[in-house]
């Protein structure tokens, strides 16, 4: 347990009683505090905070109209690598910013699971890996839009970008899962080729995934922007799912089907046909007496 002791406050305020101070060095021995310390009068904190019992300074602040927090960090920094420090004097580093540090690597393992997830149900869903592998090509479009805004607008990464992106990858796929199951749907009841039914299913799904796509970046419109009160926390991801959406609906309209028919093509010429089996004479004369 920690003890610690206090001086009375009328002889904390005396440098004669203090500097007459009795200090106790063993063997019953005492020395005056004058002896071992110089004594005098000037400015001190007026409290002294301590960070697992070492003595600490903070240097806290607030962020600026429009600054960004990694900025800061990064000013700070620089700022601190340049400065001088006493014998002794170590500098810690931000809980803010091993916060936000740790809500990142958090967020990448939660969207590579996210990513993850997804194809696993739609391969269950497929009963085959080729259509999710084609509606997954969404994916990195959608991310490329987002880091495509992100640099138009000078965003800096941060938690709710990551966030977003998470978001953006379930939105996204939702288009190309409309273009890829109707045209599995005229691929098996019309008998056409994969070629064919992309090209049919694709114009048929254009007002639909146009729909869902412009309603949602509408909404998301006025938080890429910013408006309102607190809403710079969560405009980086407006900005994501807003550029995101919108650069990855008009390539998944080109691309999806290109890959659809592409992979289809690729994958269905190397399975192995099965060869036909001859029916015993006995069974072909059965069948034909019938």
């Amino acid at each position: 347990m920690d003890i610690r002791v206090q001086l009375p406050e009328d002889i904390a305020k005396d440098l004669n009683l203090l500097r007459q101070l009795p200090l106790l060095v063993g063997n019953n021995r005492s020395i005056r505090l004058e002896d071992v310390a110089t004594i005098e009068i000037g400015k001190a904190p007026g409290q002294i905070q301590r960070i697992n019992q070492s003595q600490v300074y903070l240097i806290a602040g607030t962020l600026t109209e429009g600054a960004k927090l990694g900025d800061a960090f990064a000013q700070t920094k620089a700022v601190l690598t340049d400065f001088k420090l006493p014998p002794g004097v170590t500098i810690m580093p931000s809980s803010t910013e091993e916060t936000n540090q740790l809500l990142q690597n958090t967020l990448k393992i939660l969207g590579a699971l996210a990513t993850f997830l997804v194809f696993v149900v739609m391969a269950v869903q497929y009963n085959s890996w080729i259509d999710p592998l084609v509606i997954m090509f969404t994916v990195p479009l959608a991310l490329a839009g987002g880091v495509f805004g992100l640099y138009l607008t000078k965003t800096s990464v941060g938690a709710t970008v990551l966030v977003g992106a998470v978001l953006l990858v379930g939105i996204v796929v939702n288009n190309a899962i409309v273009m890829v199951e109707f045209a599995n749907q005229i691929y098996i009841e019309r008998e056409l080729t994969r070629r064919q039914a992309i090209l049919e299913a694709a114009p048929q799904r254009l007002r639909p995934i146009l729909m869902t796509t412009i309603t949602t970046v509408l909404g998301m419109f006025p938080l890429a922007l910013g408006i309102g009160e607190g809403s710079e926390f969560l405009q980086p991801l407006g900005i994501v799912v807003f550029s995101g959406l919108s650069l990855a609906t008009f390539l998944t309209l080109i691309i999806i089907p290109c890959f659809y028919s592409l992979l289809h093509e690729l994958f269905e010429k190397q399975k192995p046909q099965t060869p036909l089996t001859a029916l015993p004479e006995s069974s072909s004369n059965l069948i034909s007496k019938e």
